[in-house]
């Protein structure tokens, strides 16, 4: 009895040293640094920290380390000030080469998601130099994408691909992405939010009709039917006092409503995730004249699976949605082919 268990201790023993991945992190981190980098589980939904490697003078030294399974890792400083690109943890040697823009290479995950990342980002650079369309681009990207996610459902880098390039897209071929998951990602926390947003996306996607919304704020209630499917075409700009890229994109929005308020274009501000003081400040500094929904706080961004902010979305005379994400010389172009077309 007593060499069974011996035995069966030994073998359970050999099988857990079987399972250990075991990986070795060289390379460099492509800026002059000293220190300790922190390496953190991206998979997990507590982003924890699980091992950590020395650099010098950028070079990391060379670092060997085991852990139960192969992850989604990302490597960076305690307090995020250094953040580098995503690194799948596994067996073999891994090689950061961020002087060369690689993320990772020397093992087998790391090599496809590399491959993926140089063919998407060539993609991108030709739509950008103008060499291909909108379309084309996207039928490119979803051309690299669905093989590589197909070959990847049940890892970490189909796990990456759904929560990177989701929305790349449409929301919902996004949707199909995250169905392409074996259902333990599926189950993943950070999955299920992207999807819930990706389903609201979906539903006020071009061509799905309005959602409405009431906001209420010092004691008027204001909705967005009030304005949206009344016949008119709606310019309606989500946007925050604090930001950034919100307020940069004000000029456009008041130089459209100027040039076609006369021409049956409403523009209508929507203050999100903002104190309704500091949106009024905001108003004031900018000195904006078409209205404002104000204190939507999360209200209006939640309908319309909003995460950044600004979001410009064009509604048709009936409420229908022509288009999102517009920005800069993109909301003129819009909205000259309809005016110019309608005269």
């Amino acid at each position: 009895m007593r060499k069974t268990i011996i035995a069966t201790l030994l073998a359970v023993a050999a099988i857990a040293v079987q399972g250990q991945v075991k990986y070795r992190l060289e390379g460099n981190i492509g800026q002059n640094y000293t220190g300790t980098l922190y390496i953190r589980n991206q998979s997990g939904t507590n982003n924890e920290i699980v091992d950590s490697v020395e650099v010098v003078g950028g070079n990391i030294t060379a670092h060997e380390g085991s852990c139960p399974r192969a992850f989604l890792g990302h490597l960076g400083t305690k307090n995020f000030s250094i953040q580098l690109a995503p690194v799948f943890i596994e067996n073999g040697v891994v090689r950061i080469d961020m002087q060369k823009g690689a993320p990772a290479i020397g093992t087998p995950l790391n090599n496809d998601w590399t491959s993926l990342y140089g063919q998407l980002i060539k993609i991108v650079s030709d739509f950008r130099s103008r060499k291909t369309s909108e379309a084309d681009a996207k039928a490119a990207m979803d051309k690299s994408i669905t093989p590589m996610l197909q070959a990847h459902s049940s890892d970490a880098l189909g796990y990456l691909i759904v929560t990177q390039f989701n929305d790349a897209i449409s929301s919902r071929r996004g949707l199909e992405y995250i169905a392409m998951l074996s259902s333990d990602w599926q189950r993943n926390d950070m999955v299920k939010r992207i999807k819930a947003d990706l389903e609201k996306r979906a539903a006020t996607e071009p061509g799905a009709k309005f959602t409405d919304f009431a906001v209420e704020y010092n004691g008027k209630t204001t909705r967005l039917s009030d304005y949206v499917g009344r016949g008119q075409y709606v310019l309606a700009d989500f946007w925050a006092s604090w930001c950034g890229p919100c307020r940069q994109e004000i000029p456009n929005i008041k130089a459209a409503y100027s040039k076609y308020k006369d021409r049956g274009l409403q523009v209508i501000g929507i203050a999100a995730w903002d104190e309704p003081k500091a949106t009024l400040k905001a108003i004031a500094e900018e000195q904006i004249e078409y209205p404002q929904i104000i204190n939507s706080q999360k209200i209006a961004t939640d309908i319309y699976g909003i995460a950044g902010i600004p979001e410009i979305i064009l509604f048709g005379p009936d409420g229908t949605i022509i288009a999102r994400g517009l920005r800069g010389a993109a909301i003129d172009k819009m909205l000259a082919e309809i005016f110019d077309k309608k005269e």
